[in-house]
């Protein structure tokens, strides 16, 4: 999604989050362990918020869920393969925004990602963290910008993949301040930021959760947040409007999905279940440690807010003339 984050649909926790996790109550699902199908490599982004989020909806459920990262081609081989599996609620497929926007790159899969999938739940609402390494002469996204002025083509961005949410993300940045800083695409944020740390990207744009060791381990600098607020757990860094780029804002969600021919009685014990865990556990202050905005909504909203984006994307690969590798 790319736009103000609703505050309403940001969950907090509060009192439950010291709540036991008691298993729903038997039944034919789930019966035994559900695999969880992450498109991108251990340690990315969608990785990091996954592993505690969906550890909580095992207890939940009352069966281990077991995490099964499937990476290459933007996640697209592995929505295929979820596409493709039983819809019986035992393979299930935690993206972004950028996941499920795929047509906007990739109009001629053997998949769409309405017509092929079930939503379950929108699980996180989310702003990137514009980084440096810790050397960098950089201390402000304004100076980085500067530099990048003096040095044409001399610096280099690294993101996940081409096509994905942080290369959308630095994209509109760089055409709103007409820099040229070269997009270095690798599979998975997370040989990225190994690249960052050893000095030899100059940036990265990607989610706090990623970045949240090297910082707080001093190895990398946060510059922005592209959000329009400020994130509550990193009150001194400004957003990217702050730090001089007028009204950009950029903020990404993830979301839960099953294959389209999923029982609804199975996606709605998925639903609950997932809605029960964001309002009842530590979850939501576990992930606002990670720079993401814990922010659960229904699967039909889901698949509303896709219809939408889908068509932004679009618009926008095509005005950037952003093209997947």
């Amino acid at each position: 999604m790319i736009g103000k984050i609703n505050r309403r649909n940001i969950l907090l926790g509060g009192l439950g989050a010291t709540l036991p996790l008691p298993a729903i109550a038997q039944g034919e699902y789930p019966s035994r362990p559900v695999r969880l199908v992450i498109g991108f490599p251990p340690g990315g982004g969608l990785d990091t918020i996954g592993r505690p989020t969906f550890q909580r909806l095992s207890q939940r459920l009352g069966q281990p869920i077991a995490i099964d990262n499937r990476a290459g081609n933007n996640g697209n081989i592995a929505m295929d393969h979820v596409t493709k599996s039983p819809a019986d609620g035992y393979t299930l497929f935690f993206g972004n925004v950028g996941n499920y926007t795929t047509q906007a790159l990739f109009p001629n899969l053997g998949f769409d990602t309405l017509r092929d999938f079930a939503y379950v739940g929108r699980v996180t609402l989310g702003p990137l963290a514009i980084a440096v390494p810790a050397d960098s002469p950089a201390r402000s996204l304004q100076e980085l910008l500067d530099i990048a002025r003096l040095r044409p083509g001399e610096l280099n961005f690294g993101s996940g993949g081409s096509g994905g949410v942080p290369h959308f993300a630095f994209e509109i940045l760089v055409r709103r301040t007409g820099v040229d800083i070269v997009h270095v695409p690798y599979r998975g944020s997370g040989p990225a930021l190994q690249d960052l740390l050893g000095g030899r990207l100059q940036m990265m744009v990607d989610g706090y959760g990623l970045m949240r060791g090297a910082h707080e381990a001093g190895r990398i600098r946060v510059l922005a947040m592209t959000s329009r607020q400020r994130h509550p757990n990193l009150p001194d860094v400004p957003t990217v409007d702050e730090a001089g780029v007028a009204g950009y804002e950029f903020v990404s969600w993830t979301a839960l999905a099953a294959p389209a021919a999923t029982p609804p009685a199975i996606l709605r014990r998925l639903e609950d279940a997932m809605r029960w865990t964001m309002e009842n556990t530590d979850l939501p202050q576990t992930l606002l440690g990670f720079g993401t905005f814990p922010a659960f909504a229904p699967g039909a909203e889901v698949r509303e807010t896709l219809v939408k984006d889908r068509e932004t994307w679009t618009r926008i690969a095509r005005e950037a003339n952003i093209r997947a590798d």
